[in-house]
């Protein structure tokens, strides 16, 4: 992330509104998250969802803000195993332990941190079986460290970064990427830019009539008496960004 050896950006607050998805692709955000978080505070702030693959972003994050009603949790993966445990019963294969000498297995005192271990493990695995929880009820089971909205998550970041309560900061929220041409164009099914016979003749019959609408996905497309062909391909662009 650009901002992150920036002095000007003190902290970050991460806002999260994603149910998940990808394992691979929230591994690699979670990675960046954990970059940013040595540099400077980050703080995530959940919306309205922030689970699975949500959650795990959050993780990455110092402090972790919810929401009262916030959808989180779902905490887990889906992979598909193959048993085989009949196939190996058929073919007599089975697994054993071998040890050569009488202490050779671990020691009451070398397992002893490995009991430690397990102890935590089992308290995660109360609340890792894909369940859902509501901010409050995370809150309680130690999921997310506070209850708010964007306002505390602001407030804890200048903690974090050692800024008084009371200083007015300014807050620059980074926008999406704009959407390119070729984004646009594509959104119509069919590239516009090459103008297949489909089009054309779809348009042609639309020129034929006075004042025809049409509305797909939010998109208004006006035929004017005598407008050209790259007119009504303009007009339909033009039309489609103020809709953005």
């Amino acid at each position: 992330m650009f901002f992150s050896e920036s002095k000007r950006y003190k902290a970050v607050v991460l806002r999260i509104d994603s149910p998940g998805g990808d394992a691979l692709a929230s591994d690699l955000m979670w990675r960046e998250i954990k970059l940013l978080a040595a540099s400077k505070p980050v703080v995530a702030s959940m919306a309205d969802v922030a689970a699975s693959g949500g959650y795990y972003m959050a993780m990455a994050a110092e402090t972790i803000v919810a929401e009262n009603l916030t959808l989180t949790g779902s905490i887990g993966v889906v992979k598909g195993k193959v048993n085989l445990e009949r196939l190996y019963e058929k073919i007599g294969f089975n697994k054993e332990i071998i040890s050569r000498g009488r202490y050779a297995e671990l020691t009451a005192a070398e397992q002893r941190p490995f009991r430690y271990i397990k102890y935590y493990v089992d308290k995660m695995e109360e609340v890792s079986q894909g369940r859902v929880w509501t901010g409050n009820d995370a809150a309680s089971l130690g999921l997310v460290d506070a209850i708010g909205g964007i306002s505390r998550a602001v407030a804890i970041a200048k903690q974090k970064a050692n800024l008084p309560l009371d200083k007015q900061v300014t807050l620059v929220e980074l926008s999406r990427s704009s959407i390119s041409l070729p984004e646009i164009l594509g959104g119509f099914g069919s590239s516009i830019a090459k103008a297949d016979e489909a089009i054309k003749e779809l348009l042609q019959v639309m020129a034929s009539s006075d004042g025809i609408q049409a509305r797909m996905d939010g998109i208004m497309l006006e035929q004017l008496d005598g407008a050209s062909y790259d007119s009504i391909i303009f007009a339909l662009i033009k039309d489609y960004l103020s809709c953005l």
